[in-house]
């Protein structure tokens, strides 16, 4: 009877491990893979519709597609040489924001496709380190950064980004060892609420996913665009040195995927995702299989892909990381997508699906033929 229960199991395993592969195969189309010219590590993407992105990473890189990809061009900032460029915002071909991660701590912003470049801002502080910048809609921005004698640091713009200055809080104090992560420009979720048809200032919803410090991740949560915080403990993804929550995406209706791990672990998918459920206001772990290892950076799609794939029909939630891409149709349950290795994805507005990651890699959903 043991060996018939084995033998059982072992059937099942192979059929779930074909069942895996298969869809690999199948979802390896799914990533057109484009040559930017450079081999640089790639975090920071910005696409503004299927032709046009901006990408940034190490040693300074900036690079720039008006062509859907065909071609790209690097464009330098003076005076940044062998700097990390991790996080960036594109309003058009022209007009974008970019942060240093890192020493100097600055934010640089230009509306002529980089023949000149304002510094926006600047923190001398050799603490100061900017994790992710995002923008909730066309005008109003925010950044935050590794903290600066333990209190959060926290920029604000109210003007597209031409300055940024703290919020008109009190002071933020992070746990001892308590930080971001700049894997992806992605653990900053900034919003606004869909109930809030108003444009006033202060109306931003934040969702700050932090790590480095002893006991479950934290996600920082401000209604107010900074002026104050809340704390939600994850108890899904540990938080420790080189792991928490690296990426946070929502869908319309307000479910939120964090995705994570250790990064030193980047095969293990103990403690990468959990989900949000704004029904309950509650952090629930995977239903169903988690993706395959640690992840820097999950999206939401606004619109459904179909995909051929022997356990699911549709894409809504993609995940990538170091090991591959994963994705999900409720994301609560996440199959394999490619092996491709990427850091970071990015919806335009146009609804156009990128990738970028090491060695100058940038990916677009290929097109249905």
């Amino acid at each position: 009877m043991a060996s018939n229960r084995y033998r059982i199991v072992w059937v099942g395993l192979m059929v779930l491990l074909l069942e895996s592969l298969a869809g690999v195969s199948r979802a390896e189309e799914f990533w057109k893979i484009v040559a930017t010219g450079t081999e640089a590590s790639l975090r920071g993407l910005s696409p503004v519709n299927r032709s046009t992105a901006w990408a940034c990473g190490s040693q300074s890189t900036l690079v720039r597609t008006i062509d859907g990809g065909q071609t790209w061009t690097r464009h330098t900032i003076e005076g940044l040489k062998g700097t990390e460029l991790r996080s960036i915002h594109a309003w058009s071909a022209d007009e974008l924001v970019v942060a240093t991660a890192g020493s100097p701590c600055r934010i640089y912003k230009t509306a002529n496709a980089g023949q000149s470049w304002d510094l926006v801002y600047e923190n001398q502080n050799p603490q100061a380190f900017i994790d992710g910048l995002r923008f909730g809609d066309d005008e109003q921005g925010f950044a935050f950064g590794d903290p600066i004698d333990s209190k959060l640091m926290a920029l604000r713009s109210d003007d597209r980004g031409r300055t940024w200055a703290r919020p008109a809080a009190e002071d933020f104090r992070l746990k001892e060892g308590e930080a971001g992560f700049a894997a992806s420009n992605s653990s900053l979720l900034v919003f606004r609420p869909k109930t809030d048809r108003s444009k006033t200032r202060g109306s931003l919803s934040v969702w700050i996913g932090l790590g480095g410090a002893s006991g479950p991740a934290q996600i920082l949560i401000s209604s107010d665009a900074g002026a104050s915080w809340t704390r939600s403990g994850i108890a899904m993804i540990p938080s420790g040195k080189s792991a928490g929550i690296f990426s946070i995406a929502m869908s319309p209706e307000g479910r939120a995927v964090a995705v994570g791990g250790d990064y030193m672990e980047p095969d293990s998918n103990r403690g990468n995702i959990a989900i949000y459920d704004s029904d309950t206001g509650v952090w629930q772990a995977a239903e169903g299989q988690v993706p395959r290892g640690f992840r820097s950076s999950v999206v939401f799609l606004p619109e459904a892909l179909s995909i051929d794939h022997p356990r699911a029909s549709w894409i809504r939630w993609i995940c990538a990381g170091p090991s591959g891409c994963d994705f999900s149709e409720d994301g609560k349950t996440w199959y394999a997508l490619s092996e491709q290795p990427f850091h970071s994805l990015a919806v335009a507005s146009d609804k156009s699906l990128w990738a970028c990651g090491p060695e100058g890699r940038v990916g677009m959903r290929k097109e249905a033929p």
